[in-house]
C-alpha cells in the first residue's frame, strides 16, 4: 500500500460520508508545481480509499461515501477551480477510479472551498 497524505479525516453521519480533507495554501512560486502536488494528493486519496487503506486505518469508513474535500487558503482561485473541474470530470470517466463494486467505497464525492488566511 502506498502512503497518502491528508490533513484530517472527518465523518458526517447524516451524509453517510467519510471526509478526506486536504488543506492547500497559501501558495507562492510556480502554480503548476502546486497543482501537480494537489493532483498527486487527490489521486492518493482515491487510491487509499479503493485499495482499502483508508478502511484499514478507519474501519468505520468501510462502505461509506468518500468525500474528498479541498480547503484552499490564498491560492489562485481561477486556476484551482479550473483544475478541480478537469480533475473531477476526468475521474468520473476513468473506470480505474470507479467505486462500483468496491467493498470499501460506496461512491466518491468532491468539494472545494476558498478562503483567505487572516492576518495576525
Amino acid at each position: 500500500m502506498s502512503e497518502f497524505m491528508v490533513n484530517f479525516i472527518a465523518f458526517n453521519e447524516s451524509r453517510d460520508t467519510c471526509q478526506m480533507v486536504l488543506v492547500e495554501g497559501p501558495w507562492d512560486g510556480d502554480i503548476e508545481d502546486h497543482l501537480r502536488g494537489l493532483q498527486d494528493r487527490m489521486f492518493g486519496c482515491l487510491n487509499a480509499a479503493l485499495d482499502g487503506q483508508l478502511a484499514a486505518q478507519f474501519p468505520e469508513a468501510k462502505g461509506l461515501n468518500v468525500l474528498i474535500r479541498i480547503d484552499c487558503y490564498d491560492v489562485p482561485r481561477d486556476e484551482v477551480e479550473a483544475f478541480f473541474g478537469r480533475f473531477t470530470d476526468g475521474i468520473a470517466a476513468m473506470s480505474d477510479y470507479s467505486a462500483a463494486g468496491s467493498p470499501y467505497v460506496c461512491q466518491f464525492l468532491f468539494e472545494i472551498s476558498f478562503d483567505t488566511v487572516a492576518d495576525a
